[in-house]
């Protein structure tokens, strides 16, 4: 089995370097006005950029060099049903305040060491804030607070997913290993088995006596855009 490192070397694109001249997907115009207001594409547009694959997490845990622009790199908009149809899921696993989450390897493009973000007034305590990420529009989500109230460890990392035009950062406190799910240890449709925030989980893998949390991209995404702004405060 493949390490993490060695899987972020050989297989995952990143998305071209500048955001291309069509514009703003619409999941990023919808962000923006939400939390932005009048004024936000311009005001992302004075945000620095950042490119942070020069301070990867580990060695050789970064992405290869980019073949494909932003949206073609977007997967199925059902991709999660089809998802719980298939033999195995290959999962990286992380660790959030005490336990340990795993995402679907297709949606994650690169780990890094935590980005300074650019705070947004209006938005709800889960989100750390926003940082423009090679022109793409990146929020990045305080996992701890989504999922266990702030308790746990200090955040170190950020997991970059890409979600239907939307990239958005997931604040972790360690990369944990990679896992090959066969489908008989996988459950879906978790929400009577597990005592987190579940509307947030897309199923449970069990490996032995051990149970990793798969996260859903998808209803992390529908919770930034929906939220009603909580502030930072």
């Amino acid at each position: 089995m493949k390490t993490p490192e060695e899987y972020f070397v050989e297989n995952v694109n990143l998305p071209s370097e500048e955001r291309q001249s069509g514009g703003y997907t619409d999941a990023e115009s919808a962000f923006m006005d939400k939390y932005m207001g009048i004024g936000g594409k311009r005001a992302f547009d004075g945000m620095k950029r950042v490119d942070p694959r020069g301070n990867v997490v580990l060695p050789g845990f970064g992405a290869a060099p980019s073949s494909s622009d932003y949206v073609e790199n977007n997967l199925a908009d059902d991709f999660e049903e089809k998802l719980k149809e298939d033999d195995e899921v290959q999962l990286v696993s992380f660790v959030v305040g005490d336990r340990e989450y795993g995402l679907p390897i297709m949606l994650i493009q690169e780990v890094v060491r935590k980005i300074p973000v650019t705070l947004l007034p209006a938005a709800p305590r889960f989100m750390q804030g926003i940082i423009n990420l090679r022109g793409r529009v990146t929020p990045v989500l305080d996992l701890r607070h989504l999922l266990h109230n702030g308790k746990g460890v200090k955040d170190k990392f950020v997991v970059v997913c890409k979600h239907k035009g939307l990239q958005i950062g997931l604040a972790i406190s360690a990369v944990r290993t990679m896992y090959r799910a066969d489908k008989k240890d996988l459950v879906w449709g978790v929400e009577s088995e597990v005592g987190v925030a579940s509307e947030f989980l897309l199923g449970l893998y069990k490996n032995g006596d051990k149970l990793v949390n798969i996260l859903s991209v998808d209803r992390l995404v529908e919770q930034i855009l929906k939220s009603e702004g909580e502030g930072n405060a």
